[in-house]
């Protein structure tokens, strides 16, 4: 009796009885740009003298109660499944009700100017994890329907395809959103694990964002600068290069651009939480990870001003020489 009481211990602590006890990602579910292109969503967007067009999600969700349907299935389908969600629909107000406006930073430096893109705000505001674009045509046969569709879960942080799934449902006589659960149906399973098998990457080897460290021309120091580093001369790109180094998940990241006025670090992987001034686990964007950079550039001996800007959720510019 005692041996099947810690064999059926055993089991319940098994990683396979766990593995419905992990952490998920934060889904968002959005219309793709093929179908708002397809279907004249798009809103024109300049950015930096060139002009780009964008979908255009509130005007989506407004006239299209066909895609809101859709979406709001998705989204319900993948909270069935354990996966916390975040709306687009709420997103978007707290958008509109933001009273700040981040649109711009300029550089003294370089003159440029640091614009967020409507996609960028999003996912900045929205803080996914990965993000499941929804493309689908209804094709009318007599009285019954048939609904082709294209599934794709991109890293909200990267833009890197996850996966991407392709289907037709079968010709009948029903709901959109039921011809739609059909198909989707059929490759649940693979698809919903290629889901948490990127999370659980992530998990174990970092987030990858981008930091890009610039300077102001009105900047004292470049980053050339030498500062004294247990008695020898060394470089500010260096000392930055090393916390780099420190911080990161396995120390994985790519200097990737390395001048006097800009260091781009790219492929940075960060970890996924951390804690928060009361200790508890929380989790960490791009903008917290920095924030340990930034309080050493400020504090002795360097006390060099950083503007830190948030650009969309997968990058951030700190901009040194002024606050």
């Amino acid at each position: 009796m005692k041996r099947i009481c810690v064999f059926l211990l055993i089991l319940l602590l098994s990683p396979f009885t766990l593995l419905g006890q992990a952490k998920k990602p934060v889904i968002m579910v959005v219309p793709s740009d093929a179908w708002c292109v397809r279907n004249g969503y798009v809103q024109e967007f300049e950015s930096y003298g060139q002009k780009e067009q964008y979908p255009d999600y509130q005007k989506a969700l407004r006239n299209s109660a066909e895609i809101r349907l859709l979406i709001s299935y998705m989204a319900d389908f993948m909270a069935k499944e354990e996966f916390p969600i975040q709306s687009l629909e709420s997103v978007l107000k707290n958008i509109r009700n933001e009273s700040s406006d981040v649109a711009s930073v300029t550089s003294g430096a370089s003159g440029a100017m640091i614009i967020e893109s409507p996609i960028d705000e999003l996912r900045r505001v929205a803080k996914p994890d990965i993000i499941l674009d929804l493309d689908y045509q209804v094709k009318k046969m007599g009285p019954r329907k048939q609904v082709s569709f294209n599934l794709t879960a991109y890293d909200a942080y990267t833009s890197k395809i996850i996966s991407g799934n392709t289907g037709v449902g079968t010709s009948a006589n029903a709901p959109v959103e039921l011809l739609l659960e059909e198909a989707v149906l059929s490759f649940k399973d693979n698809f919903l694990l290629g889901l948490q098998n990127h999370f659980d990457d992530m998990f174990a080897h970092g987030r990858e964002v981008v930091v890009t460290l610039r300077r102001f021309d009105t900047a004292d120091v470049d980053f050339e600068e030498v500062y004294d580093y247990q008695g020898d001369e060394v470089e500010l790109a260096d000392l930055i290069d090393l916390w780099f180094s420190e911080n990161t998940v396995e120390g994985r990241y790519t200097l990737n651009e390395r001048t006097p006025d800009v260091l781009k670090f790219e492929q940075v992987r960060i970890p996924l939480y951390g804690k928060n001034i009361a200790g508890r686990e929380v989790a960490i964007d791009t903008r917290g990870f920095v924030k340990p950079l930034v309080k050493m550039l400020k504090d002795e001996p360097y006390y060099i001003p950083v503007t830190v800007y948030q650009k969309g959720l997968g990058e951030v510019w700190l901009i040194i020489g002024e606050e």
